[in-house]
């Protein structure tokens, strides 16, 4: 049986064997314990060829949580024990250890362990304390030639979540990893209300000025929330940004959130400011309190209702000037994400760059949700938000769009 060892999880699983029993049902079994040690399990059956192969690119899957050709399968579709839910795989410090078993009945005829990686074990990673900015640097190891350097923003969520990061960092971009408000004791703003572009801007600034990049302009990843400021980020700063990859984005604006009480109590306010000024926006036509008090559910409902509710002045003004970035914009979004209308609020800011005439790209799958940004690992997601998306979908899409992705960053120092 063969198999990738020790690969990245944005390298695309595959799994062949030979000298099996011809023309047999055989069961790929996967698990893998998560970063508490739980046990995470997945189990497909196939049919070999008259001649006893199995190839995971070629033969479909006959019964499983999956059907169809998907090599990937027996790795998106691990799903933690029926007693045991966590809100998602937490991957162990040093990776993924899967184990893979092929069997026959009650018969194993296979079985081997393997990593699959988040990062490289060579990356090297540095806190970034220095002109306001905080964040991480993930370098590639010495004497890597480099791709090209981006910023990375994660979401509505806060804080500095680092994964993407690396794993960027692992296919060898220089990463400044920035995190832009809910960090306590970071000087950082905890609420994402009036967030100066400018912090954005005097990042991409400090990257710029590293001695690897030496001038040469950036790239600007984010998802959700984060791909609102990538676009904002890119449309206000275009001599330094050359290039931006969205995911789950929005071409609108849409009103502030208050994390100490989940969203605004109060008057609404703007996520961004400018020159002092708040960034038009789209306010919010929701009780809150309501709202959360039935428990998890879709938001996309209540980001509709807030464009529907606009005036047409308000659309205009708060639409992002998406073709005023300089290089290539990636746009990526799921036909059922359940945290707004990602699909069409992509096309917001597609239409804009097709109108000025600027290179662009939307990827969708009309089955896709809202998590979208790390390719790789189980796709199984429990918690508050409702997210959205069928999670063969999800897998889908999380690759194609990783491999997209790259490919945008890099196109800025070919």
């Amino acid at each position: 049986m063969t198999v990738p060892h020790d690969d990245l999880i944005s390298r695309r699983f595959f799994l062949r064997a030979w000298a099996l029993p011809p023309k047999t049902e055989v069961t790929v079994g996967t698990a893998a314990p998560d970063r508490h040690g739980a046990c995470w399990q997945a189990e497909a059956t196939y049919r070999t060829t008259a001649a006893g192969a199995l190839d995971l690119s070629a033969q479909p899957a006959l019964t499983g949580r999956f059907r169809g050709v998907d090599p990937a399968g027996p790795v998106w579709s691990l799903r933690p024990r029926p007693d045991h839910t966590p809100a998602f795989f937490e991957v162990p410090e040093k990776g993924m250890t899967l184990t893979v078993r092929l069997s026959a009945g009650e018969c194993v005829l296979e079985e081997t362990t393997v990593r699959r990686l988040t990062h490289s074990p060579d990356l090297r990673e540095t806190p970034v304390r220095e002109d306001g900015l905080y964040g991480s640097l993930f370098s590639p190891a010495p004497g890597t030639d480099l791709r090209g350097a981006c910023l990375c923003l994660g979401g509505s969520e806060g804080g500095l979540y680092s994964p993407v990061a690396a794993l960027l960092a692992s296919e060898g971009f220089l990463v400044l990893n920035l995190a832009y408000f809910g960090v306590p004791d970071s000087g950082l703003p905890e609420n994402l209300i009036n967030l100066p572009l400018e912090y954005f801007g005097q990042a991409a600034a400090w990257l710029r000025a590293r001695p690897e990049v030496a001038g040469r302009r950036v790239g600007v990843t984010g998802a959700s929330k984060g791909a609102e400021a990538a676009l904002l980020v890119g449309a206000t700063f275009p001599q330094d940004i050359g290039a931006v990859a969205a995911f789950a984005p929005s071409g609108l604006v849409f009103e502030g959130i208050d994390r100490a009480g989940t969203f605004p109590p109060g008057p609404p306010m703007s996520s961004w400011s400018f020159r002092g000024q708040p960034w038009p926006y789209l306010p919010y036509h929701t009780d809150w309190a309501a709202f959360f008090a039935a428990g998890p559910q879709p938001m996309t409902p209540v980001h509709r209702r807030a464009a529907r509710q606009a005036s047409a002045a308000q659309i205009a003004a708060a639409t992002i000037p998406a073709e005023r970035v300089a290089g290539s914009v990636l746009l990526v979004s799921g036909g059922e994400d359940q945290v707004w209308h990602a699909a069409e609020l992509a096309e917001v800011a597609q239409q804009r760059r097709e109108a000025a005439g600027r290179p662009s790209r939307h990827l969708t799958h009309p089955h896709a949700g809202h998590h979208l940004s790390l390719p790789g690992l189980p796709t199984y997601i429990h918690g508050l938000w409702t997210l959205g998306g069928k999670e063969q979908a999800n897998a889908h899409l999380q690759f194609q769009a990783w491999e997209a992705q790259l490919e945008t960053l890099a196109a800025i120092w070919a």
